[in-house]
């Protein structure tokens, strides 16, 4: 997804959240959401065909984003979730998305009562914004309404703590930070051919060396080793022993339930849970959530 798409976005919204006195996000607490999980919702192909379908050269236009934006956040405010959900999700689908656009679609998904999914939308809106509050503390809560009761994948607090910026900081940050630093570096180096305190430019140089192979580091982890969170959809899933559904059942999880992802194969997730069990999934009813 392009930069300045983001940005198109960003700066009509700010100009028609203005305008219209709205609030760009809701935050979900424990005393206003009384949601009852069920199968029987409006489905939201029909909701998506009644918004607005104007695009400009194959792309949708920033303007007309904005107004399903706002839109969705109009339907949230009036109590239809199912409608908000399309218009967030329809924007995700065009390429108008980040850490806010994914939190209000977790929140309306929530009290639409679509529990696995509206998890997997705050998991990508906190991979967008790792330290947002409002984001973390509406995972939490919807992590309370999950039946099974399995620990989600999180790094343990030594990780957390002795690496703090690979996972307080988003991708974007991270490869922003490099950048960074790599052009004060070449700066620095030229300054050197300059500057008569070369023991003072030798000890930055090599700061500076450490910082762009740790950010680099981290990166390459994000974009190679990590592995997939895979976030339970309908209400009860199987998971057998083989990729096949006739294979033996070897336990049962349910909606809301996070498990890492080990091995896909077609129509296929082999998932494992903290005990160290396996068990291979369908993906066509789990939502992968990549950080």
């Amino acid at each position: 997804m392009s930069r300045w798409r983001i940005s198109s976005l960003v700066g009509w919204v700010v100009l028609a959240l203005h305008s219209h006195g709205l609030q760009a996000s809701q935050v979900v607490t424990a005393e206003e959401v009384h949601t009852e999980l069920s199968e029987s919702r409006p489905p939201l192909e029909e909701i998506v065909a009644e918004l607005p379908s104007v695009e400009l050269h194959g792309e949708l236009h920033p303007a007309l984003a904005a107004e399903i934006f706002l839109k969705a956040n109009a339907a949230y405010e009036e109590g239809a979730y199912a409608k908000a959900a399309a218009g967030y999700q329809r924007l995700v689908r065009e390429g108008f998305d980040d850490g806010r656009i994914q939190f209000n679609l977790g929140n309306a998904l929530l009290r639409n009562g679509e529990l696995g999914r509206a998890i997997a939308s705050y998991l990508r809106s906190r991979a967008a914004s790792p330290r947002d509050e409002d984001v973390r503390a509406n995972l939490d809560f919807a992590r309370q309404s999950t039946k099974d009761a399995i620990a989600p994948p999180e790094p343990s607090e030594v990780l957390s703590t002795l690496f703090f910026w690979h996972f307080r900081l988003s991708h974007r940050e991270l490869a922003i930070g490099l950048l960074a630093v790599n052009l004060i570096f070449w700066a620095v180096l030229g300054l050197g051919l300059v500057w008569p305190n070369r023991e003072l430019i030798r000890w930055t140089s090599l700061l500076l060396l450490v910082l762009l192979f740790t950010l680099a580091t981290s990166l390459l982890v994000h974009r190679f080793l990590d592995r997939p969170v895979a976030v339970v959809v309908p209400q009860e899933l199987s998971a057998h022993t083989a990729p096949e559904e006739g294979s033996v059942v070897r336990f049962n999880l349910h909606a809301g339930t996070e498990v890492r992802v080990q091995d896909q194969r077609p129509g296929w997730m082999r998932v494992s849970l903290p005990d160290g069990q396996q068990g291979w999934i369908a993906e066509e009813w789990i939502e992968l959530v990549y950080r």
